[in-house]
């Protein structure tokens, strides 16, 4: 694999499956220090749209829906899915992500049912 060539066999990590909780935008650390985000696996068997955001900074110094995310992605209804594998999108300071209903950096509202949306991530955090 590229990712494995350029960032060396054994150093990039996982985390995942996370599934969302019911009506919670439970933020989810992928690394607390500085990583770089390499692929993204995720999916929404909900009935209704999911969002999923990520922040330059560690979940405990997120604010869902007032900390502005680096980088968001649509989750359509009843399938929906993002498979994003050949990312390389740098955080400088930490990375987190949190599932919620609605778009937009003031998105808060989490979905309605809980284990409607899994994320799984690669990432490199050895500098």
């Amino acid at each position: 694999m590229i990712r494995e060539e350029y960032y060396g066999t054994g150093n990039v990590s996982s985390k995942g499956p996370v599934w969302n909780t019911a009506g919670n935008t439970t933020k989810t650390n992928v690394s607390t220090g500085k990583c770089v985000l390499l692929s993204i696996d995720a999916q929404n068997s909900g009935a209704a749209v999911a969002y999923l955001h990520f922040y330059n900074a560690a979940a405990a110094n997120v604010t869902v829906g007032t900390t502005t995310p680096k980088k968001s992605y649509m989750l359509p209804a009843g399938g929906g899915k993002v498979n994003e594998l050949n990312l390389a999108i740098e955080f400088s300071t930490a990375c987190s992500f949190a599932i919620t209903s609605n778009a937009g950096a003031s998105g808060s509202t989490g979905v309605t049912n809980a284990n409607e949306v899994v994320v799984n991530v690669e990432y490199f955090d050895k500098f």
